[in-house]
């Protein structure tokens, strides 16, 4: 490599590397705070930092459904157990009716199991009386 490229790519390398730290330096969040003793007076200066949260309702049941059924629903013989097979980091949207039209009421996670007993269409009813298309349920737990 010749001398001009590689002096430019230092320079840039180092540009790259100036920015990360001003990056890292403005996240920082201080809370200063003084104490007064009666012979002296000190500075004590607190660093907090805080990580971000996500929260989801996942669905665990038994949840109150109070929409008016207004479609066929045909009863299975014996409540059933499927598992949730969405990809990895999906859920799987709970709805008050067959449909998604219908409010979504909560979330199941990949391999969650739920029990159902009645159909509609593509749809489960599972036993709290809330919604699940047929697509995204397994008989066997996914890997």
């Amino acid at each position: 490599m010749n001398r001009k490229r590689f002096t430019t790519a230092l320079i840039a390398a180092m540009m790259v590397g100036i920015l990360c730290l001003g990056a890292a330096a403005c996240k920082k969040k201080t809370d200063p705070t003084i104490t007064d003793t009666s012979e002296t007076s000190e500075q004590t200066t607190t660093t907090t930092t805080t990580a971000p949260t996500t929260s989801l309702a996942i669905y665990s049941g038994p949840l109150e459904n109070s929409q008016e059924i207004t479609w066929t629903e045909t009863p299975l013989e014996s409540p059933k157990t499927y598992y949730v097979k969405v990809s990895r980091g999906e859920f799987l949207n709970v709805r008050k009716g067959p449909g998604t039209n219908y409010e979504k009421v909560a979330s199941l996670t990949r391999g969650q199991a739920v029990v159902v007993v009645a159909k509609s269409g593509i749809w489960y009813k599972t036993n709290d009386g809330f919604y699940i298309s047929e697509t995204y349920l397994s008989g066997t737990m996914p890997d």
